[in-house]
């Protein structure tokens, strides 16, 4: 089996598993007429092969929770800066309640997740 010659992203290999899970997972019990035996086999064996390879690359828990924790800290991030906008634009006091509030929910959502990562980190370190 060659390797790809091209390096990618974690993100991209998690999001192509589960793409091709999904393709295995709508071909599964689906009936293939075909009058060449072979093909048949042949096309059983490349998804058994897919399978497979499936669980070499799909991410762990913890990978997952990490990216997850990635984007609620991008998303906090963001919020912060436009809370911060409105209040140097002087918007309406709605509007800048409004931005207060989004950005302290994004905040208790990048903490939940952080704090969710680092108990699955530290679980996996001990076992």
């Amino acid at each position: 089996m060659s390797k790809l010659s091209k390096n990618f992203k974690k993100e991209e290999v998690f999001y192509f598993t589960r793409e091709v899970k999904k393709l295995l997972e709508l071909l599964n019990g689906t009936t293939i007429s075909c009058t060449d035996k072979g093909k048949i086999f042949i096309i059983e064996n490349q998804m058994n092969k897919l399978e497979n390879l499936l669980y070499k690359y799909e991410p762990t828990i913890y990978e997952e929770y990490s990216i997850k924790t990635a984007h609620a800290y991008n998303k906090m991030i963001r919020a912060r800066k436009e809370y911060d906008r409105v209040v140097a634009e002087k918007c309406y006091k709605e509007t800048i309640e409004e931005c207060k509030i989004t950005y302290e929910n994004s905040v208790k959502e990048y903490e939940r997740l952080k704090d969710y990562r680092n108990k699955l980190k530290s679980a996996l370190i001990e076992a």
